[in-house]
């Protein structure tokens, strides 16, 4: 399990269906099965969910809303900026893929994402970059970067990270490795916030 859910029927039955889906894929699943894994009836799951698309994207909301957490946890450390920045990525985009890489139905899952919960991925996108702006300005107000040297603010640094992320994602469903694009990327982003140090 990923997320932590609230105590309640609600959160019995997304934590249920989440490991459900992760083990069955999502065309698969039935309401029966979200039933039996939440020990709840059929009649007691549609009390609170009217079908398995409603529950699919209450889970992504809850998964979604954690690793946006995440993302803004990463930046709590002493560690350089740069490592700051690789682990907000990794902790909140690059764990999610490897979990999910992991289970047999890892490229249905992330398609029935974006075929039915595109709306929750672009509202989870606007607070990674929240939370990867306020790691840039912390990190400028600390001293350690120069974001006048870019001639842009956070947002934009920020909005230029996720953009890069987001054409990243063609090759990860290729099944091809991304950390070393992102390792790139991240010292790539360093190294023009710092680069206008001297002149600070």
């Amino acid at each position: 399990m990923m997320f932590q859910t609230t105590p309640d029927k609600r959160g019995t039955i997304i934590a249920a269906a989440f490991d459900v889906f992760i083990n069955y894929g999502f065309r698969k699943t039935s309401m029966d099965d979200i039933a039996r894994a939440a020990g709840m009836s059929r009649p007691a799951l549609y009390q609170v969910f009217r079908n398995k698309t409603e529950i699919f994207r209450a889970a992504s909301m809850g998964l979604l809303e954690v690793l946006g957490h995440m993302a803004r946890k990463a930046f709590d450390s002493d560690k350089p900026f740069e490592e700051r920045l690789y682990d907000s990525i990794d902790q909140s985009i690059l764990a999610v893929h490897r979990k999910i890489d992991a289970t047999p139905h890892g490229a249905e899952l992330m398609g029935v994402n974006e075929e039915i919960a595109s709306d929750i991925e672009a509202q989870w996108c606007d607070q990674m970059i929240e939370a990867i702006a306020a790691g840039i300005s912390d990190a400028a107000d600390r001293g350690e970067i120069a974001l006048h040297s870019t001639g842009a603010d956070a947002r934009s640094v920020a909005t230029i990270v996720m953009q890069a992320m987001e054409g990243m994602k063609g090759k990860y469903l290729r099944g091809e490795p991304i950390e070393g694009d992102v390792r790139r990327l991240v010292a790539f982003v360093n190294g023009a916030l710092t680069a206008g140090m001297k002149d600070s």
